[in-house]
């Protein structure tokens, strides 16, 4: 199931208001959410409920008659429990105390990055980030290209929702990572199995949610300055939000976000891997206008990313690559290059512009109407190496343009269930100019959902149903020479998850669900140069939608010492769609390059994720966490190809008490081991001669690489300058410079890994009333 729940306006937050020093349940206290303006007093019992709830962060003010009112901020992500302690007696202002705070979790298996753990990836794209989370991993294009691979499953099968909104880039494949600056991020979850009905049925690897805070509702101004600088390719980022709210115009909110980051050449341990730099220039802006019943968010982004592609990698010949893949390494020349922060050809410029229009209508007592209107702008130049030293034109010029609409309802209590129903829309329009890859085409995309949830005593149960419809059409290349078929899907989709609570400190969950996925564009019509990825890509127009039938259960315990989450899950995916390296090797005006190959199989995927907290003392804990997948091809009785290998990593953390001008204060020691992939197929249509003259048929053109043990450490304080705090964030990756290279890097046939990396953030919040 999905992350149904956390992804609708249902949520719930309730708890107990006492008396700190009589323990005595304090009736009439008032409870007020100041971001909604929502207010509810406690029963007699001191019990108090706030329902239809949405996701974020909230500032919950709490009162009663002798007492100064108290606050406490909050996240919500789901339902949420929070006892509360008053200083009754005393009436006086003192600090409001939770005695109590439980999170009844969905039957969606989550992972999240936030607070501390999110600082520590300050800098890193999302996909760098996001693979801290275990079940989570990277599908790699050198050093700037990272796409986040969920139980094996990525690019079309992983949906990425930027501010609620599904992003619409030009996913196609392994090579185009997720448009998205991760410093607008407040909290970024990971919802692992068949992504939530709402976004669409074709997020089969599961869907990663980046979620700004919500927008201030106490007068003021505040933000906070990001810093970071990294060693290995000598960047440097600066990232800064500044946002208010007015005390005579207390409706509105705004917020103004923006990052620049600059990096040169990324160095393996033994040379600097040429034209590797990357740039970014993002901003975002937000506007909101929220009363009790009613209220309206503008919000608009901008992503602008320059990648330079490893030169080293392109080969004007056959014999060149195919001794370039032999050899391992690249050329003496490219070896013996210097740092340089020069980006040239071959690169890549991207542009992806968003605007958002939600607004939301209080329907009476039981729901909400949530309209929400987006609009996405992705470009993209591809310059491939060139022919003529006067070229400064792209070879290949992509523009997608993106009209999203969802009419939702959110109920909230109606006949003991809480849920949500809607319509979506969604067009799209594709061009390209110069060389061909993927063609012309218009979709449209129709969906509806139903999901209802269920909670009672010790049982908690959601379930829902979505069907869709696609229809791509007016495909073709530029001079209208070739036409290619329209193509439609229509299918169905449904889950169902059951949570049991077995004690307050363990709870079991239960999931099944059947999802479709149409085949992408690209999986269909590609035809030539895959330009990132230096591979040629052929498309096969006779694929047939995916069928995902999965069956998840998590078990987790948190008590005492203890901290375990554990996941197992099996996936059934007919007609699952991969990549195979085709053969020979093909030589165009633009160089000597792989041929890969759209097939159709069936496939079963099946694999756990395991992560085990000791904390021996409040001083000191000790992180476990392992992931293993085993994904078979079941028609041909063999492994699948490009799947992760087996991954263990632990953690241990010394933090320290606070002191007068240290606070929050820790150094944590990293280690991860990573496993060849020894389970890939044993044949294939490579053909590789042998030195005594005969031929064998191979999967892949270099067998995987072997196994890898990378150290780290990280340490964090935050200090006072004056009344000014101050965090600092330094951290080391790869700390013994280790040399390996990872299967799932498309370049792992030319280069090594980065080495060492030091990096140090630096984090300055700000408030003025």
């Amino acid at each position: 199931m999905g992350n149904l729940a956390s992804a609708q306006c249902i949520l719930r937050l309730k708890g107990t208001v006492q008396d700190a020093d009589t323990r005595e349940k304090l009736s009439s206290a008032t409870v007020t959410l100041l971001e909604l303006k929502k207010t509810v007093e406690t029963d007699e019992q001191g019990n108090f409920l706030l329902e239809g709830l949405c996701p974020g962060n909230y500032n919950l003010i709490v009162s009663h008659i002798g007492c100064d009112p108290v606050s406490l901020h909050i996240h919500l992500n789901d339902d949420l429990t929070k006892n509360i302690a008053l200083p009754h007696r005393h009436n006086e202002l003192a600090e409001v105390t939770v005695t109590g705070a439980g999170k009844q979790k969905t039957t969606a298996q989550v992972g999240e990055l936030k607070g501390a753990e999110l600082e520590a990836t300050r800098g890193l794209s999302l996909g760098e980030a996001v693979k801290r989370i275990a079940g989570v991993s990277t599908l790699q294009t050198g050093n700037n290209i990272y796409k986040p691979v969920i139980h094996g499953l990525h690019s079309n099968r992983v949906l990425v929702l930027n501010n609620g909104i599904r992003i619409e880039g030009q996913q196609w494949g392994s090579e185009h990572a997720p448009e998205v600056d991760p410093y607008l991020a407040n909290r970024i979850s990971v919802v692992k199995g068949a992504g939530s009905m709402r976004y669409g049925s074709d997020g089969l690897g599961g869907v990663i949610l980046v979620e700004p805070r919500l927008l201030p509702n106490v007068p003021g101004i505040s933000g906070e300055l990001n810093l970071a600088a990294f060693s290995n390719n000598r960047q440097g980022v600066i990232s800064g939000i500044l946002e208010g709210n007015s005390a005579r115009f207390r409706p509105f909110s705004w917020r103004l976000q923006g990052t620049l980051k600059r990096g040169g050449d990324a160095r393996t341990p033994n040379y600097w891997l040429t034209n590797s730099g990357n740039k970014e220039v993002n901003f975002s802006a937000t506007a909101g206008w929220n009363t009790p019943t009613k209220g309206a968010e503008l919000f608009y982004s901008q992503f602008n990313n320059t990648i330079g592609i490893f030169s080293g990698a392109h080969m004007g010949n056959l014999t060149d690559l195919e001794n370039a893949i032999e050899r391992g390494e690249p050329t003496e020349f490219y070896q013996q290059k210097d740092f340089s922060y020069t980006i040239d050809r071959p690169r890549q410029e991207i542009q992806h512009r968003l605007l958002k229009v939600k607004s939301f209508l209080q329907t009476g007592d039981i729901g909400r109407l949530n309209l929400t209107l987006s609009g996405q702008y992705n470009h993209r130049d591809e310059y491939d190496p060139a022919r003529s030293s006067n070229s400064v034109r792209p070879l290949m010029r992509l523009d997608l343009y993106t009209l999203g609409s969802e009419l939702v309802w959110d109920h909230y209590h109606l006949l003991g269930l809480r849920g949500t129903m809607g319509v979506t829309a969604n067009y799209q329009y594709n061009s390209y100019e110069q060389r061909f890859f993927i063609p012309n085409y218009e979709a449209l995309n129709l969906g509806a959902f139903w999901i209802e949830r269920w909670d009672k005593n010790k049982w908690l149960l959601e379930g829902g149903v979505r069907a869709d419809h696609r229809k791509l059409y007016n495909i073709s290349n530029n001079d209208n020479s070739v036409i290619f078929d329209e193509k439609n899907y229509t299918s169905i989709s449904g889950n169902f998850g059951a949570t049991y609570r077995l004690s307050t400190e363990a709870q079991f969950t239960m999931g099944v669900s059947s999802a479709w996925r149409p085949p992408a564009i690209n999986e269909l019509y590609s035809d030539g140069l895959h330009h990132g990825v230096l591979r040629l890509e052929k498309g096969d127009a006779s694929l047939t939608p995916e069928r995902a039938n999965t069956i998840q259960g998590n078990f987790n315990f948190n008590k005492g010492h203890w901290l375990l989450d554990w996941t197992v899950y099996y996936k059934d995916i007919n007609g699952f769609i991969y990549l195979r390296p085709g053969f020979p090797y093909q030589l165009t005006v633009r160089g000597a390059f792989p041929v890969f190959e759209y097939a159709q199989t069936d496939a079963r995927l099946t694999g756990t994720d395991l992560s085990i907290t000791y904390a021996y003392n409040k001083h000191l804990s000790v992180l476990g966490k392992v992931s293993l997948l085993r994904a078979k091809d079941k028609l041909a009785n063999d492994w699948l190809i490009q799947m992760p290998a087996d991954r263990f990593e632990g953690e241990v953390t010394y933090t320290f008490s606070d002191g007068k001008f240290w606070k929050e204060s820790y150094v944590k020691l990293l280690a991860q081991q990573v496993l060849r992939q020894s389970r890939t197929p044993g044949t294939g249509n490579i053909e590789v001669k042998q030195p005594d003259g005969s031929t064998t048929m191979a999967s892949d053109f270099a067998p995987p690489p072997s196994g890898y043990f990378l150290a780290g450490a990280e340490a964090a304080t935050t200090i006072r300058w004056g009344k000014q705090p101050i965090q600092l964030i330094l951290g080391v990756q790869n700390a013994f410079n280790t040399r390996y290279r990872d299967y799932l890097n498309a370049f792992r046939y030319f280069t090594d890994e980065r080495g060492r990396d030091v990096s140090l953030r630096v984090k300055i919040p700000f408030h003025k009333k």
